[in-house]
């Protein structure tokens, strides 16, 4: 039993890995080109933002692209680590599977 419980925990800390790896690998190459494109139309180093209010009123902001960049990378992080979270759920899932239908659990 001790041996599942071991291969589990492998698959799911390897599951986990790779879904948080390829997760950020690809998000990152997304922020790049958005940091490229805010980039370019920014002015003297602001971005020009802006919205409605909920009275539909209008209004006009700024953000730094340095700004852009931290908000851009927190997101990053923290869809990896949901990424690599479900990843590794379903990495036990299937591993689990794969170890009952080969016999090695026993089910009472």
């Amino acid at each position: 039993m001790a041996s599942v419980a071991k291969c589990m925990g492998i698959m799911a800390g390897a599951g986990l890995i790779g879904g948080a790896a390829s997760s950020y690998y690809m998000q990152s190459k997304i922020n790049k080109f958005a940091l490229k494109e805010a980039s370019s139309h920014a002015k003297d180093g602001m971005i020009p933002i802006g919205g409605m209010t909920k009275d539909g009123k209008l209004w006009d902001g700024k953000m730094s692209v340095d700004d852009f960049k931290k908000q851009l990378n927190q997101k990053t992080m923290i869809s990896s680590l949901i990424t690599g979270v479900a990843a590794a759920v379903g990495t036990s899932i299937v591993s689990g599977l794969t170890l009952l239908l080969r016999g090695k659990v026993k089910v009472k």
